[in-house]
């Protein structure tokens, strides 16, 4: 647990190093001004999180159809211990429900279904976890998009009035700034936010279609385990 609360305090860190760099590195970006800042964390802490879920999806993708059919062959033969291997063999979230399934498979069906529940319940957090950081971000991208466009409009103000006191008229060129600091925060933060959210969508469709996958799974295995007592 503490490596890894360490873990994401050292990810906050780097995304908003790698910020801060580009933004002084990056002469156009220094003139969206400050704002440009929290909108270019944000938008590379969203891409970390994309990037992390698609890789934990990727790495517990299994074949459900072939592993169930596996599955039935090792009961079907009584090779319960066989099964209850295979399982752990693969040591994915859909291994592991089934698995606590198989190893009840001598008792009644209210515990067998309540024991893949509990494993079921136990995996859940893992399919969703960051997905409500990654919501919020998508919330406050715009936030600091209008943030920027309001600094720009209060700097032109300011310019304007600078000018006034001293009987000069203001030009293009003394609102320039200004003018950047309205336009570049809001147009990164929308830029960014497409990809983001598009991203969020997929893993949350992604999400759900796992957790259906397994409780189908269960399904099949708790009805075959039955049949096959009734069988005996």
């Amino acid at each position: 647990m503490i490596k890894e609360k360490l873990l994401r305090l050292c990810i906050l860190c780097i995304c908003f190093a790698a910020a801060v760099i580009l933004y002084l590195q990056n002469g156009l970006l220094r003139q969206g001004g400050w704002a440009v800042i929290p909108v270019l964390f944000c938008s590379l802490l969203g891409f970390t999180i994309i990037f992390g879920k698609v890789k934990q999806f990727f790495d517990i993708r299994l074949d459900a159809v072939s592993f169930m059919r596996q599955i039935f062959e090792k009961i079907e033969r009584q090779r319960i211990k066989e099964a209850i291997d295979l399982c752990g063999h693969a040591d994915v979230p859909l291994t592991r429900v089934l698995r606590a399934g198989i190893i009840k498979y001598d008792r009644s069906r209210d515990e067998i279904k309540e024991a893949m529940d509990n494993a079921l319940r136990y995996e859940k957090p893992s399919f969703e976890q960051n997905l409500p950081l990654l919501s919020a971000l998508l919330d406050v991208l715009p936030l600091l998009g209008f943030l920027g466009t309001f600094a720009g409009t209060a700097e032109i103000f300011q310019v304007l009035q600078a000018k006034e006191a001293v009987s000069l008229s203001a030009g293009l060129a003394d609102v320039a700034g200004g003018v950047w600091r309205m336009l570049l925060p809001p147009l990164l933060a929308l830029v960014t936010l497409i990809p983001l959210y598009m991203g969020y969508r997929f893993l949350t469709v992604h999400a759900k279609a796992l957790e259906d996958d397994i409780e189908t799974s269960s399904r099949e295995l708790l009805s075959f385990l039955l049949e096959r007592r009734m069988q005996s």
